[in-house]
């Protein structure tokens, strides 16, 4: 078996800078592409270089997983141990992945490799690695862009108490910063109508006076009953009473795990007056002293 140099180079190169650039992005750290590029030029000569060290067993293991460490801290710019050693861990994990999923193209393809634990050498075409390396990348991508969105949508989520004319109802709320909602210079919540009927069950009797929205979107516009009500935010174990807030009835059924879109400006209101009262208080200290 012949092995071309540039060949090796160069695909070593494009399999460290994606392994590395995929397990720094894992770790949601800052990308900085000099380092990533020197590191995958020090990693494909490395490469390249090992076989002709002789090393086998342990001694083999060892120089290849120090080195790779090496090669991880190199590419990330950080004053903590911690990002350090996670980069170092899914660059690790990636690469036996990787190397595994790569093993099973060959054995599917009937292609000719060699291998002794510490190296491969194939016959693969390149255009077959590359095509795996971009299999590979982009499932990782989509996967852990899906953890991180729900993740995020979940740290968004609050649960709400409704109060109005002696009744009450509970919900999820979704902070959604999106929400530009305004009536009288007031900003407004959409209600899902499963929690409506709770206030305008015409059954019971109970049916409130609305006022009407007007709302422009891109595919027309339309009209939305509001109707005011005191709202509680559980957050961090905490309520936060928001007295008189306007809610408007969504024509529609809102997204799953949440029947209520929140309006940011009830959080920054909700701050404004944390540090107006802890203002308060510390006059209230210095005054007491």
């Amino acid at each position: 078996m012949e092995v071309y140099i540039e060949y090796a180079v160069a695909e070593n190169f494009i399999l460290d800078f994606t392994l590395l650039y995929l397990a720094i992005k894992t770790v949601r750290l800052p990308v900085i592409k000099w380092r990533i590029l020197l590191a995958g030029a020090l990693g494909a000569a490395f490469a390249v270089l090992f076989p002709f060290f002789h090393l086998s067993g342990i001694w083999a293991l060892a120089v290849k997983y120090i080195f790779g460490g090496m090669l991880c801290l190199m590419s990330v710019k950080s004053k903590s141990c911690k990002a350090h050693l996670l980069v170092i861990l899914f660059f690790y994990l990636y690469t036996f992945a990787f190397g595994g999923l790569l093993l099973g193209t060959y054995t599917f393809l009937n292609l000719k490799y060699l291998s002794d634990g510490t190296y491969l050498i194939s016959q693969a075409p390149v255009t077959v690695v590359l095509c795996v390396l971009l299999l590979f990348s982009f499932t990782l991508i989509k996967l852990f862009s899906s953890l991180y969105r729900r993740y995020r949508h979940k740290k968004l989520l609050y649960r709400c108490e409704i109060s109005l004319n002696n009744v009450q109802t509970e919900g999820i709320g979704l902070l959604d910063t999106g929400n530009a909602l305004t009536f009288k210079q007031t900003p407004v919540c959409l209600l899902d109508q499963s929690l409506a009927l709770q206030f305008f069950d015409l059954e019971k009797g109970r049916a409130l006076p609305c006022e009407t929205l007007y709302v422009h979107t891109a595919t027309g516009g339309g009209e939305l009953k509001i109707f005011q009500a005191s709202l509680k935010i559980y957050s961090e174990e905490k309520e936060n009473i928001i007295d008189k807030v306007y809610f408007a009835l969504a024509p529609t059924s809102l997204g799953k795990g949440y029947q209520i879109i929140l309006h940011p400006q009830l959080f920054k209101e909700e701050r404004r007056a944390k540090r107006t009262s802890a203002k308060n208080t510390q006059s209230m200290e210095k005054n007491h002293f």
